[in-house]
């Protein structure tokens, strides 16, 4: 049998038939544009002036036949598949996250009419939902099937598991878009508010056969000859070239799934225990206080389990080469990773499992997933670790390839201790701080200009802070672990600490708003109470406000080198940094402590600066002047040396 092309209104395949989709394909993943894309399309086409027997054409659905009976019987997990082979079953090569759509719009509407599928069956001349089963998400395919308008009501719903949570999270709009766009879109078209007219447009639009005079939704069916020599995977492969790309972990995931990788014997054990640990994976790299210790911001992937085989297949790249050709041999591999025509990650795996039968397969999987889940378990020990935590973390954020740790961790001599390991990552550390200016006493003496090399001397301070209360406590507690999720998920930026701005207030309104700060944070005398709400009145704002700073002692003269240097800087998130703005050092000061109060984050050499914990001789806590400067600076240089370049050797 050829491959065949047809057109179908999807009334034509509300017929109870079952789309299979297989272990190489992820989820339903759509988000609630692309939701709310579809349902704008299908409603502005139901309401427009169109021809008769017109339709809206959905993106093309490719699939494939199963009539094996012994492979229905493994899909179905029964010896009795007649009824299933009567209805139909076809492994959804692409597609799944259209008909999914399809599915949840429809389950919604006929929610909505209170029908049960005996009264749909009755109602609309024989329909039935068609049916979706996943190769190795048997619990989607249940949760999908029993999806309820009673279960949406919930708020922050099915967050556990993520093939839930889009689900619902798709269905739950459907029903929000419908009261707010569906009904705004009716109005624009002259047919009301009603949200029985929006959904009852959907629905028979949904309904309509090819032969439907007023309109029907059709698709595209590619059907593939059932053939069972010809490889679904490649076919996927070969169809998504160009589109949204399919993570290679999806793809992986096929490749370890099949049945010939294991003993006939064992097959379900192994199979299930596979399975259970990718999940394992999976879960763990979703939660961000992991997954930020090993990337960046920006750095995220549609599927983290992807890092885990980019880091692989670095490793395995890197395979005997010399330290010093690294860098270039990274830069090749991102290279490939990122170019989504070669589907390079699958590549690897594909061409170690290719030509490779019985025992032979059967040990290289396993060799393979031992490799995943050594790697797995060597960052969850790190993660775990809180000084390789901090110190992986800083890395992380400075743009360290993990994989390069991953070969100096692996190629260490067995005797090697963790302390050995910690050396390494100082030393690493040191290599991303070489480019710090250091003056002939070694003081630190790069500018808030050079923000890459700022930024990296502020947060190194902040990890080594809790590097030396971890140790001196001797504490394995996440309390001394620095939050990277936090300061990925936050605005996070190198800020002046004095109030020596040089980007004056410019609007009146600005520095009245300034003026009037002050003055609370201020203890006035009565006479200076009445000048300033003079000076006010007059709108000599400019006035007032060197009044107060004269009255805070921030008067003093900072030269630019000071003022622009390490010992005037300090790490603050944007919000926070949003309400003080060019406030005098004790309204600053307020504001951070308040903000500690409330639990908000602040790092640790933040607090410090604004504890005034560098003023050993413990004189005025509301000004911050040039021996604050100079004395946080020298502490900065001491705390930093053994990481920093030094000028004379």
């Amino acid at each position: 049998m050829d491959n065949t092309i047809n057109q179908y209104a999807i009334g034509e395949i509300l017929d109870g038939r079952y789309f299979y989709i297989p272990a190489y394909q992820r989820g339903y993943r759509w988000t609630e544009k692309q939701v709310g894309d579809l349902l704008r399309d299908l409603l502005c086409f139901a309401n427009d002036s169109k021809e008769d027997y017109a339709f809206y054409c959905l993106q093309p659905i490719i699939a494939r036949p199963i009539t094996d009976e012994e492979r229905l019987k493994k899909i179905f997990k029964s010896d009795s598949v007649e009824n299933y082979a009567e209805k139909g079953v076809w492994e959804i090569i692409d597609g799944q996250q259209r008909l999914t759509s399809i599915f949840l719009l429809y389950k919604y509407l006929v929610a909505k009419k209170g029908w049960d599928a005996e009264t749909l069956k009755e109602e609309e001349d024989g329909k039935e939902l068609y049916h979706i089963l996943y190769a190795t998400r048997e619990n989607s395919a249940t949760f999908l099937e029993g999806l309820s308008l009673s279960m949406i009501a919930q708020d922050d719903i099915f967050k556990g598991n993520i093939d839930f949570y889009h689900m619902a999270t798709a269905f739950k709009f459907i029903d929000k878009w419908i009261k707010n766009e569906g009904k705004l879109i009716n109005q624009r078209y002259k047919f009301g508010g009603s949200l029985d007219t929006v959904r009852n447009s959907l629905f028979a639009l949904l309904n309509g056969m090819s032969d439907t005079k007023s309109g029907s939704i059709q698709v595209l069916w590619y059907e593939l000859a059932e053939d069972t020599t010809q490889s679904s995977i490649k076919e996927f492969q070969k169809i998504n070239t160009g589109k949204i790309r399919l993570t290679d972990a999806e793809l992986v995931k096929g490749l370890f799934l099949l049945n010939k990788n294991f003993e006939q014997s064992s097959k379900h054990i192994k199979q299930s225990t596979l399975a259970i640990e990718w999940e394992l994976i999976e879960n763990t790299l979703h939660a961000n206080t992991f997954w930020y210790f090993l990337q960046r911001k920006g750095t995220d992937m549609p599927n983290r389990i992807d890092l885990l085989f980019s880091l692989i297949y670095k490793i395995h790249k890197l395979d005997g080469a010399e330290e010093k050709d690294f860098n270039e041999l990274l830069k090749e591999a991102d290279k490939d990773i990122q170019d989504t025509k070669k589907s390079i990650i699958f590549r690897f795996y594909y061409d170690l499992f290719e030509g490779k039968q019985g025992e032979e397969l059967q040990v290289q999987v396993a060799e393979s997933w031992k490799e995943i889940m050594t790697l797995f378990r060597t960052l969850d020990d790190w993660f775990c670790t809180p000084t390789t935590y901090n110190y992986i973390g800083l890395l992380s954020q400075c743009g360290e390839d993990i994989a390069r740790l991953i070969i100096h961790y692996n190629n260490m001599p067995a005797e090697s201790t963790q302390e050995d390991f910690v050396a390494y990552l100082k030393d690493r550390i040191r290599f991303y701080l070489s480019g710090v200016k250091m003056d002939d006493n070694d003081n630190i003496i790069t500018r808030y200009k050079d923000r890459k090399n700022i930024y990296r001397i502020l947060l190194t301070l902040n990890i080594h802070l809790l590097n030396i209360q971890n140790t001196k406590l001797n504490s394995e507690s996440d309390v001394y672990k620095f939050p990277f999720d936090v300061l990925n998920a936050q605005d996070w930026d190198i800020e002046h600490i004095d109030s020596f701005h040089t980007n004056a207030l410019k609007k009146d309104d600005l520095k009245k708003e300034w003026i009037l700060t002050a003055m609370d944070d201020l203890s006035l005398q009565k006479e200076e109470d009445e000048l300033i709400k003079q000076k006010l009145e007059d709108k000599n704002y400019d006035s007032a406000i060197e009044v107060l700073k004269q009255k805070a002692g921030e008067t003093e003269e900072v030269s630019e080198e000071l003022k622009n240097g390490i010992g005037n800087l300090t790490l603050l998130d944007a919000e926070t940094n949003r309400s003080y703005g060019n406030s005098l050092f004790c309204t600053k000061r307020r504001i951070i402590i308040d903000r500690i109060k409330q639990g908000v984050f602040v790092p640790i050499a933040t607090q410090y600066v604004f504890s005034k914990f560098y003023d050993d001789k413990g004189t005025n806590r509301s000004v911050w002047g040039p021996k604050d400067m100079e004395a946080y600076q020298k502490y900065i240089t001491n705390m930093l040396a053994d990481y920093l370049p030094k000028q004379n050797q």
